[in-house]
């Protein structure tokens, strides 16, 4: 019954099939890397009791078997705390500009996605349509029936579009915000890390 549907919504049902293929990839992959970004409650009060009794080494330790971009900016944070306060800020800056460049990875083609199948849809049904009624047209009896059915099967490219486009849009948007709420916990606790070090001897 799809594959049905997909023949008759013409060859542009083809680059629509592609996007949703690619939509449904970077969802998934982006997903999983999302859900081992996530800041894990026990890592940050165990860094801190850490820190809070001296224990750099161990800190460090953790942090850097830690996964994630949050663990990686607390690491940056505990390795250069020797350093001067701007050169901590701007190590640490730099390491959350190469993490959110990481976690904005391929986020753009989600974007892209959800703009532009509606439009291929709509093209699609559009080029159908002009055929239809150029069959009709070229017929010495118009036939409603005919008309109708060319109309229909045109009108299953601007369905299709929408059903990639609008879940592409829809998760674009989920991984953005997901994308600024790990922004703030990496700004957070790594400012909270270089307080709490600030002044402190191995």
């Amino acid at each position: 019954m799809l594959i049905d549907f997909f023949y008759k919504g013409g060859p542009l049902m083809y680059p629509l099939l592609l996007g949703s293929v690619l939509m449904i990839a970077v969802v998934i992959e982006r997903g999983y890397r999302f859900i081992r970004a996530g800041t894990k409650r026990r890592f940050m009060e165990t860094v801190k009791e850490h820190v809070g009794g001296g224990r750099f080494s161990e800190a460090e330790e953790l942090a850097t078997s830690t996964p994630g971009p949050v663990a990686a900016v607390v690491r940056e944070a505990l390795t250069m705390r020797r350093y001067t306060e701007d050169v901590v800020e701007n190590a640490i800056s730099l390491q959350g500009d190469r993490e959110l460049s990481r976690l904005n990875r391929n986020l753009h083609l989600l974007d892209l996605i959800g703009k532009i199948a509606p439009m291929i849809g709509l093209l699609g049904t559009v080029l159908g349509m002009a055929g239809a009624f150029h069959q009709v047209a070229s017929t010495t009896s118009v036939n409603p029936t005919m008309l109708a059915s060319g109309i229909w099967e045109a009108l299953i490219t601007t369905v299709a579009g929408l059903f990639v486009g609008i879940p592409a849009l829809v998760f674009h948007h989920l991984y953005l915000n997901k994308v600024r709420a790990i922004a703030f916990s990496m700004k957070h606790f790594g400012e909270e890390i270089v307080s709490m070090t600030r002044g402190r001897d191995d």
